[in-house]
């Protein structure tokens, strides 16, 4: 389960690549791409093993509307469901 002090990195083995302002996330374990939106780009771009999940949540409230309390769980379950699906690592 990810919680707020949290930190992750990206995959090193994962291809990927930000393409206005959209990623494409490709697992060489499953070739499966995963589209990400604006948003989600975002996050990937900021999973750099230095951040907390909060640090990321706080700056996503910067960058994009919405309620901060809603991001912050969004950018939670996100960051989860990356995990789950081997794309980050968790980072210490």
């Amino acid at each position: 389960m990810v919680s707020l002090e949290n930190k992750f990195i990206r995959n090193n083995d994962i291809a990927w690549r930000v393409i206005d302002g959209e990623a494409l996330v490709v697992s060489p374990k499953d070739s499966l791409i995963y589209p990400l939106n604006d948003v989600g780009a975002r996050i990937w771009e900021l999973l750099d093993g230095k951040r907390t999940v909060s640090d990321i949540a706080s700056i996503i409230c910067g960058e994009f509307e919405g309620d901060g309390k809603a991001i912050q769980d969004d950018v939670m379950d996100f960051i989860e469901d990356l995990s789950k699906a081997g794309l980050v690592n968790g980072a210490s």
